[in-house]
């Protein structure tokens, strides 16, 4: 029999320790809640793309009073985009509730500085603790037991559960949460390399990648400068791509890396660590958000934005969102009240989540691939459009530009998709 260690009890049990995990502590922590976070590695950890905060995220995260320059970012100015020989700069789009640059920061970076704000405020942080199983007490799950790293079992109770554990979600799928299978997912595979242009102000993103037969693959290859002496290279994918199943993303990778190789100075032969991959789960696709004591935040919830990958800013904000109304329920003592979390979540994201989605549905076809990257890449322009709605920074109806009336075209055919 395994030992076992001092069991706990606490409001809020957090299982996860990334971005929407320590969102989600911070904020209830500094509310006066008693919260337990707790993250299954020991030490900190590094993910195969997330290294790049939005401007969104960043806005996010200083909304949490943390400014990633303070510790190391590395600001970047706007994205290059690139098809063929093309190219063309796209600074990222002015919005009011955003700031006008993104930052690069080491993801493991940057989980430690959340976890260490929601230490700050308070809440009670366990590294090295993996949630094992439910605790469950009259068919409510009420905690988690806990496997040590050393084999040691601990029991923590708690009000409430958030469930932050990543694309993977071992403990959501135990609570009952699946990927709605005909919605696309990701694939995405990186590695790091030495580049004299490591500080650059620009993120190089290059459209119309080719699979081994020359077809055009829906996705994209980025390269992004650290500022440290290195760059960030990596491959993403669609699932609704036709041959998703026979492409190898990591030879992808390899044959994208060798393509930049000459243009930043790097050896596609001595990347810095083995490349990673990841399958994960965008637009909203895992579900359900929530039980009647649990919710589930970030890549746990398929959270990620459907036309970029980029998952941390909708972390984030899914934190902040879980965090108020978890807020409430622990204040009125009206546990009913975790019901108005898919509901905040849809309100603020569902309309963009299901264009993403139907985007990504059709763009896998290379009969509208094609044409679709011919058209986007016309201008400077059209490429800040297509910015502006892949960042979902779309403006209001007084500032509405190209980006808004395509972004409502898409709109509109997807309220005639209804699975989508």
């Amino acid at each position: 029999m395994p030992l076992s260690a001092d069991p706990l009890s606490t409001d809020v049990l957090v299982i996860g320790g990334g971005p929407a995990g320590s969102a989600v502590a911070a904020r209830l922590a500094h509310a006066g809640h008693d919260v337990t976070l707790v993250e299954k590695r020991a030490e900190g950890r590094h993910k195969s793309c997330g290294d790049l905060l939005s401007p969104r995220a960043v806005a996010e995260l200083s909304r949490l009073d943390i400014d990633p320059m303070s510790f190391g970012g590395h600001a970047i100015q706007g994205v290059r985009m690139v098809y063929r020989r093309q190219r063309a700069d796209a600074p990222w789009p002015e919005h009011h509730d955003m700031p006008d640059h993104a930052v690069v920061i080491r993801r493991d970076t940057l989980d430690e500085q959340l976890r260490r704000r929601a230490r700050d405020a308070g809440a009670t942080v366990l590294m090295g603790h993996e949630a094992t199983a439910p605790i469950s007490d009259r068919g409510f799950v009420r905690g988690a037991m806990m496997t040590l790293v050393d084999g040691t079992v601990r029991n923590v109770t708690a009000r409430f559960i958030v469930v932050a554990d990543g694309a993977s979600s071992r403990f959501g799928r135990v609570l009952g949460t699946s990927r709605q299978r005909r919605w696309p997912y990701a694939i995405a595979a990186r590695t790091y390399f030495s580049s004299p242009r490591h500080r650059d102000a620009w993120v190089e993103t290059s459209l119309g990648l080719s699979d081994p037969h020359g077809n055009p693959v829906a996705g994209y290859g980025w390269v992004t400068p650290m500022g440290d002496g290195n760059v960030n290279v990596g491959v993403g994918v669609l699932s609704s791509y036709r041959d998703i199943k026979g492409l190898n993303t990591l030879k992808l990778l390899t044959a994208f890396s060798e393509h930049v190789a000459a243009d930043w100075g790097l050896d596609p032969t001595q990347s810095l660590k083995p490349p990673t991959r990841l399958r994960l789960p965008i637009g909203g696709s895992v579900g359900p958000k929530m039980g009647p004591t649990f919710l589930v935040v970030g890549d746990a919830a398929g959270a990620a934005n459907p036309f970029s990958g980029d998952g941390i800013d909708a972390a984030l904000m899914g934190g902040r969102l879980a965090a108020d109304v978890l807020d409430e329920a622990l204040t009125t003592g009206n546990s009913t009240t975790l019901q108005r979390y898919p509901v905040v979540v849809a309100e603020e994201v569902e309309a963009y989540r299901k264009v993403g989605r139907l985007s990504a549905r059709f763009l896998g076809r290379p009969a509208i691939l094609k044409p679709a990257l011919r058209l986007a890449t016309r201008s400077d322009a059209t490429m800040g459009a297509v910015l502006r709605i892949a960042t979902n920074a779309l403006r209001d109806d007084n500032t509405a530009g190209g980006a808004e009336r395509a972004y409502r075209l898409a709109s509109l055919a997807a309220k005639f998709a209804p699975s989508w």
